[in-house]
């Protein structure tokens, strides 16, 4: 499957491959490769949507603007999934 990505979605995804200190590396390099799997797309769902949780709201729970970038990312990453 093909994902592409903006140049920011892909400095936020840089940010969480080295946040993820290479548990994940396969999915990360998959991703950047363009062959994607449905279990790698989960992956990165699960990953973007915590760096959310921790670092894209503010305290009454809206989105902040790294929220905001995250939650587009989050549509782009899992579209295919969504499409199948």
């Amino acid at each position: 499957m093909n994902i592409l990505l903006t140049k920011r979605q892909k400095e936020i995804i840089s940010k969480l491959r080295v946040s993820d200190a290479g548990a994940n590396a396969i999915a990360f390099d998959n991703l950047e490769s363009r062959q994607i799997s449905m279990e790698n797309i989960e992956i990165l769902c699960s990953l973007i949507n915590a760096e959310l949780m921790m670092e894209g709201i503010f305290p009454n729970f809206e989105p902040n603007k790294y929220g905001i970038e995250l939650e587009n990312l989050l549509d782009v990453i899992n579209r295919p999934r969504i499409g199948s």
